[in-house]
Parts: C-alpha cells; sequence; structure tokens
C-alpha cells in the first residue's frame, strides 16, 4: 500500500572524492564543498521496509564527520528523522499504515538510497517507531543517534535496567557516572538511569549544571576543574560504570580514573584502540552496527564492521517501547535551522566548529 510518490527526490548528498576524503583525513580538517543539493532517485523499499516522507530531521556530529572523511560522492547525508509513512513492504514488521507517524534513524552518509537529508528514506519496518500525536516532527527527530546511544550504552553494555520492566534485573546497588552530560546523548542518558531507579552522576561546564540537573542529575562537577575526577571519587567511590559522551581529549581517562577503585567498565563513542586500562574494562561502541549490515569505511582499504545482533535486538526493543515512554524521555532543547535541506550545511558547519552547547540542531524539510 503506498499513497502517491514522486520517481526522483531533492536530497543533501556528500561531494567529496576519495583523494579530497584522504587530503582531509592527513589535514585533521575539511577543505573545499563537501556536500550539495541533488535530485537523486527515490529509494525502491524490500519487502521488509517502509518508505517515509521526511519532515523534520536532527543533525548529529557524525553527519559532518561522513561528509568530511567517509561519504562516497553522491550518497546521502544524514541519520535522524521524523515523517509520515508512505509507502509499507508486504512483509514490513511493526503494524505499519500510510499516513502514519514515524520516527528512527538510518546509517547516513555511506548509501546512494539511505539517509534523512531527503525527501523520502527507507527503513526497516521494526527500526523505527510510532510518533504520539504529543511529540511534534521536531521533538521526535531527536530520538535517533542520541537516544539510542544511550540505550545502547547503558541499557546493553553497563548493565542499567529496561525502561521497559522487563525481567532483567540490570545492576540497581550503585551510580552512573556521565560525562559531558550536556550533550544530545548525555541528556538522554541521564534519563534513561534515572528511569532504571539510578543515581545519576555527570559532569557539565557550569553554565550546563542547572540543564543537566534539570534532566535528573543527581551530583553535577565541572569537569574542567582540575580536581573533579578526586572529587568524584572521594563522593561516589562504588562507581564502577561510565558512559563516555565526550571520547575526545582527556574525556576518557578521566572516566577510567572514577570507576578505577571499583575495577570497572567505561564505554566510549571513539575507538581508543585497547580493551583495557588500568584494570578497567573499555568498550568503544558504534551505533550502527545495531542495523545488523556489514559495512566498511573508504572501501577497498578502509576498516570493515560486522553486524551486531544483540544490538540489533536492543533498538527493536527500545523503538517498541518508546511510543509509550517517550513522555519520559525529554528531548534536548531545540534549535530550529530555517530553510531546509539548502541549509542543512550551515547546521553542520556549526557542529563542525563546536559552536553547538546544550542545544539540539533540528530542520524541517517541507
Amino acid at each position: 500500500m503506498s499513497a502517491t510518490i514522486p520517481d526522483s527526490m531533492q536530497a543533501l548528498v556528500g561531494n567529496r572524492l576519495a583523494t579530497a576524503r584522504l587530503a582531509n583525513y592527513a589535514l585533521g580538517k575539511p577543505c573545499g564543498d563537501g556536500v550539495k543539493v541533488q535530485t537523486v532517485p527515490t529509494p525502491n523499499i524490500s519487502d521488509t521496509e517502509i518508505l517515509v516522507r521526511v519532515k523534520a530531521v536532527a543533525l548529529n556530529p557524525t553527519d559532518f564527520k561522513h561528509v568530511d572523511f567517509l561519504a562516497p560522492k553522491g550518497a546521502i547525508i544524514g541519520c535522524d528523522f521524523a515523517g509520515t509513512v508512505a509507502k509499507v513492504g508486504s512483509k514490513a514488521p511493526g503494524n505499519w499504515k500510510v499516513g502514519d507517524r514515524a520516527a528512527g534513524w538510518v546509517h547516513g552518509g555511506l548509501y546512494y538510497d539511505r539517509g534523512s537529508f531527503a525527501e523520502f528514506l527507507k527503513v526497516p519496518g521494526d527500526l523505527a517507531w510510532k510518533v504520539p500525536s504529543s511529540v511534534s516532527d521536531e521533538a521526535a527527530s531527536t530520538y535517533g543517534v542520541s537516544a539510542v546511544t544511550a540505550m545502547l550504552a547503558l541499557n546493553a553494555r553497563l548493565d542499567v535496567p529496561w525502561a521497559d520492566g522487563g525481567p532483567e534485573g540490570g545492576q540497581r546497588d550503585s551510580p552512573v557516572f556521565i560525562y559531558a552530560g550536556a550533550t544530545s546523548a548525555g541528556l538522554y542518558a541521564i534519563q534513561v538511569a534515572k528511569l532504571a531507579g539510578l543515581k545519576v552522576v555527570t559532569t557539565a561546564s557550569p553554565r550546563s549544571h542547572d540543564l543537566v540537573k534539570q534532566y535528573g542529575a543527581d551530583d553535577v562537577f565541572d569537569y574542567r576543574s582540575p580536581t573533579a575526577a578526586d572529587e568524584i571519587i572521594r563522593a561516589y567511590p562504588q562507581i564502577n560504570r561510565a558512559l563516555d559522551c565526550f571520547s575526545e581529549g582527556g574525556s576518557t581517562d578521566f572516566c577510567i580514573k572514577v570507576v578505577q577503585k571499583a575495577k570497572g567498565k567505561v564505554v566510549t563513542l571513539l575507538d581508543r584502540g585497547k580493551t583495557t586500562d588500568d584494570g578497567v574494562e573499555v568498550d568503544f561502541l558504534l551505533g550502527y552496527g545495531a542495523f545488523n549490515l556489514p559495512y566498511q569505511w573508504m572501501p577497498p582499504v578502509g576498516p570493515r564492521f560486522s553486524a551486531n545482533p544483540s544490538d540489533n535486538a536492543a533498538l527493536r526493543r527500545f523503538y517498541a517501547s518508546l511510543h509509550d515512554i517517550c513522555d519520559q524521555l525529554r528531548p534536548p532543547p531545540l534549535k530550529s535551522i530555517e530553510g531546509g535541506l539548502h541549509n542543512l550545511p550551515k547546521g553542520l558547519d556549526l557542529l563542525r566548529k563546536g559552536q553547538v552547547a546544550g542545544t539540539k540542531l533540528v530542520a524541517r524539510l517541507e
């Protein structure tokens, strides 16, 4: 079943050859024009997928990193989305109907027929969630990369009890430490942990202390203070779980120090290259495995990544429950970018320059 669907659509696509992306990687910064709005074929869906007419998108650092270093020329950019179902595959799970409101995320920046910065996108029926009328398109679009990262880190990696009331017990007897709580992933992680009944300790700049407390943090420390880690250790010596939502500079070392006494575990979002550090387990989380498809960056020479069936199961579980619990998981403060697809590069550049703090950039595409 489907609505009227055009054969082609507008999309924001990568515009760098492999040589330019390699040069960017070597220089550590982008040069030249990285994206352009282009007419491309509307995606064809499989029997298990739905086609979504995109109404709103959220922007993430992974988007500009794909543009600068990873996206093949012509690949559709963008991960997070919200919209309405335009077509349903004959075997698509989820009991979808044309016109239903849907949101989620896709692996943008790698494929020519899959990305959210476009008029239409395709996604497996069980890897999107049904948006209630109480949630705006812009807000719904934020329950993608950031919210899923928080869920995979806490529920699937750090033994935090699930919010859907499943039979698993999870660990409830120690606090969780979240580095960079004012990031979008950090704000979702704070709430995921609080839904499980846990005490949450986090870091943020002083200007964001009130923000993270509004989202549920029990205690917050200034990460720039040279004594912050020692203060956390003294106050919470039993902490044995940490999520590093920044994963640059010295943030992972900070997290390792906090959980070292308890010989705990740290989940980081950038590959540290080792799985143990001073007796602490370090787990690198890359959420794209949740789509359960192998993929490669910069083929044929770049790193290959495997499908992750357990993360796929966790994502399906999270999205199956999100319609009922989204009122308990507030989106980050939103900042809108006007101008649709053509102005998205300005938002990506703000993220690239580190000029976005305490807010989530979103945009309407219609």
